[in-house]
């Protein structure tokens, strides 16, 4: 079973830094996460992929994967070999190289393409693979969100109107056509006036003619007038808008949060219930 999420390509590339290691590498088991060793080829693999010396850091993020590797396994979800060849190939475009380039680059420093496939595939499955596979469990509700709009504050009621604007010196026009049972679009083609579409928030009108729209409710019609206007409007709907990110963003905002904190229960609950070696 292989997960839907897996078919994006890891955002990250391996990008070689000047990090130096010995031409003889001693593959040599550094740890073991239930009984599954991490290998000396991987410390080093890690600290070219994440471009860090940092060892410690680089051991801690391989057992973690390592736990949530075996915990995907186990689910029966694995990496397609085709897609850590295709990763593999996307490595080498970034750093403008070709596959041979890639495995004279490894055997500078004492590693293979193989303990790179090894890698990629522990790799992926505990980021994208964990991701769509959490993403499958976690699902954000209509409270959340609007809970979310709430908190950013930056949600604004509008309403959608038809308007009417008729020059004060057609007036008597207007009471001869004018029938209150009869559509705005009708009355404004037999005056010859545009019919305007609008999606107003309070205070974006006249004053007048902003008051009766918000005091009316939906499918009401509503009139106000000024010393140069009569105004008739119909109210067709409220409704909601979200300003600068969209209902979508703000989803996927909780939805990412969501994952992560499941990760993070997942990871505490795995460390409980697993046996960890460090051997260096």
């Amino acid at each position: 079973m292989v997960s839907g999420g897996l078919k994006k390509i890891l955002g990250g590339v391996l990008l070689w830094t000047t990090l130096s290691f010995s031409a003889v590498l001693v593959d040599k088991v550094v740890a073991s996460v239930n009984s599954e060793p991490i290998l000396e080829s991987d410390i080093k693999m890690g600290m070219l992929y994440y471009a860090t010396a940092d060892r410690k850091q680089v051991l801690d993020k391989l057992v973690n994967d390592m736990l949530f590797y075996q915990f995907l396994v186990g689910r029966g979800l694995q990496v397609p070999p085709e897609l850590i060849e295709e990763a593999i190939q996307n490595i080498a475009r970034a750093n403008r190289t070709s596959l041979e380039g890639i495995a004279q680059e490894l055997t500078k420093e004492g590693l293979t393409l193989q303990d790179l496939r090894r890698f990629l595939e522990r790799e992926l499955l505990a980021t994208q693979g964990l991701s769509a596979f959490l993403e499958r469990e976690v699902k954000v509700s209509d409270v959340e969100l609007e809970l979310e709009k709430l908190k950013s504050g930056n949600v604004k009621v509008v309403r959608d109107i038809e308007l009417l604007v008729i020059d004060r010196k057609d007036e008597g026009k207007l009471k001869a056509t004018f029938n209150p049972e009869k559509p705005l679009e009708i009355l404004a083609n037999e005056m010859g006036l545009n019919l305007e579409r609008l999606r107003v928030g309070k205070g974006e009108l006249v004053d007048d003619l902003d008051k009766e729209v918000w005091k009316a409710s939906p499918g009401q019609l509503v009139f106000a007038e000024d010393k140069d206007h009569i105004y008739i409007a119909k109210v067709i709907a409220q409704g909601e808008l979200t300003e600068g990110k969209s209902p979508e963003e703000l989803r996927q905002e909780i939805l990412l949060r969501k994952i992560e904190a499941r990760r993070q229960e997942l990871l505490e609950r795995l460390r409980r219930n697993s046996f960890i070696k460090i051997i260096q």
